[in-house]
């Protein structure tokens, strides 16, 4: 425990001499920590690729014999588990920068449930997984507010939708 507190109070001896120090944010990998706005934004972007993948592929699925359409169901379970995988990498990694526990990362399963994770304000200084995350860049600030704008209005054009089929029943 007393090698983990030197570690510590050396880490924050650096930080405080390299005050614009940020930990590096590593997507193939469950160390270190993930701001809350990297986090909004690449975990967003995982489901909605998945989500394309599913439609592209079922537009032309009529097309395959049924030995093909075997195949694209396996690769559509296993580009499913592996965004599942990388969405509960990417909690962890958003769990280390508030210091939660990292079972709460299962939660990322949920849909929407990224929206809380990324809300859930980080530890401002050190803490025991590294240094404060990097700051979203200019960049992902826009790329936020777009992906925000095709959420809304991929929503309502479901719930507008649903409802019109509700309407003409």
């Amino acid at each position: 425990m007393s090698r983990q507190s030197d570690y510590m109070k050396m880490k924050l001896a650096e930080s405080t001499l390299h005050p614009n120090r940020y930990s590096e944010v590593d997507l193939m990998s469950t160390q270190g920590r993930i701001g809350g706005k990297l986090y909004f934004l690449y975990s967003s972007i995982i489901p909605l690729l998945i989500l394309g993948m599913f439609v592209g592929i079922a537009a032309i699925m009529p097309q395959f014999s049924k030995l093909a359409t075997v195949s694209v169901y396996a690769l559509l379970a296993f580009a499913s588990i592996a965004g599942l995988y990388s969405m509960v990498r990417l909690t962890i990694q958003r769990c280390n920068d508030f210091n939660g526990n990292t079972w709460l990362s299962i939660l990322a399963i949920i849909p929407f449930v990224n929206i809380i994770f990324a809300l859930i304000p980080g530890n401002n200084g050190l803490n025991q997984f590294g240094e404060v995350p990097q700051p979203g860049s200019a960049l992902a600030n826009i790329a936020i507010v777009f992906l925000v704008c095709v959420l809304i209005a991929l929503a309502a054009y479901f719930v507008l939708g649903f409802n019109f089929l509700q309407i003409a029943a």
